[in-house]
């Protein structure tokens, strides 16, 4: 009983950590660009300019096919997002 509650345990932590780790593809990043854009969370002209660059750059190598390229931009585009929204919390924090 006990080894068959451990194997469960096991198989949930491997799918967790599969889950939080697996890469998206570059349609399913751009979704999460756009849900977060939504949110509307206050950027500087940095990330702003930095944001629109990658969008831009991702969406270009979407169409010409090269998903590879495309994921590293939207990639930097969430990071940014993700940089906006932690700032957004730490302020409402205060």
């Amino acid at each position: 009983m006990r080894k068959n509650i451990l194997h469960v345990m096991a198989l949930g932590a491997a799918l967790a950590l599969a889950g939080c780790l697996g890469a998206d593809s570059p349609e399913e990043q751009l979704k999460s660009i756009e849900e977060m854009q939504a949110k509307n969370n206050p950027m500087t002209a940095e990330q702003k300019s930095g944001l629109e660059a990658s969008l831009a750059k991702g969406r270009e190598a979407l169409a010409a096919g090269n998903k590879e390229a495309a994921s590293a931009a939207f990639g930097e585009a969430l990071d940014i997002l993700k940089k906006a929204e932690d700032t957004a919390i730490f302020n409402k924090s205060e």
